[in-house]
């Protein structure tokens, strides 16, 4: 049985008319898998295939590498007339349009929460539903900012609480005032959400998508 090809998962994305990304959102698959899988750089296999199979609608076998093509006929065998076209048509959609302003906002206005909490999730998942669709980089941009966001929001959560409790212990044990540990956690906290938003909005100036490696 031959191997599940990236070529022959490359052509049925195109045929299609799915960019990268938007297989990406419909499988499960990261976006980076599916690009080494397209560029022959790894083979695709369980998980992987079954999801890529129902994103695309095509059974398991679809997957499989075709079969090399049969010789060519002799010329006795040639039969006059016009030779049919067998390369199928690419669909132009599979190519979605850049806006690298709409990544910059995308990215920035994570920077809500400066605002009001929960805003740094609000606003990235309304401007990443708008346009993960129709824009290119948009559904795994949007995918890796919730996640880092969402990560950030627990653990300032906890982090605050255990210097509230931190406070409360050496409070009762020293009988002092004491400086404001939980403040303290919260602003170190905000300050450094805000420090890694600047510095990936800069490395997507570079045209470098890959951003928020730390994420759920």
């Amino acid at each position: 049985m031959s191997e599940f090809s990236g070529a022959r998962i490359l052509a049925l994305r195109k045929s299609k008319g799915l960019s990268q990304e938007v297989l990406a959102e419909q499988s499960g698959v990261s976006l980076r898998t599916i690009q080494r899988v397209e560029q022959g750089a790894t083979v695709p296999r369980g998980y992987t295939v079954q999801a890529l199979a129902a994103a695309l609608s095509v059974p398991l076998e679809a997957l499989h590498a075709e079969p090399p093509p049969p010789a060519a006929p002799t010329p006795a065998e040639t039969l006059p007339g016009p030779v049919p076209t067998l390369a199928e048509p690419v669909s132009t959609a599979a190519a979605l349009p850049s806006n690298p302003d709409y990544l910059q906002l995308l990215n920035l206005s994570a920077l809500s929460f400066l605002v009001l909490p929960l805003l740094n999730l609000v606003v990235p998942w309304l401007l990443w539903r708008a346009r993960r669709h129709t824009t290119a980089h948009v559904a795994e941009l949007g995918r890796r900012v919730l996640g880092f966001q969402l990560l950030w929001q627990v653990a300032t959560f906890f982090l605050v609480l255990l210097a509230l409790a931190a406070q409360l212990v050496l409070y009762r044990r020293y009988h002092t005032p004491l400086p404001e540990l939980w403040l303290t956690a919260l602003i170190g906290t905000y300050a450094a959400n805000v420090a890694t938003v600047v510095y990936y909005s800069a490395q997507l100036r570079r045209g470098n998508f890959d951003v928020y490696r730390y994420r759920l």
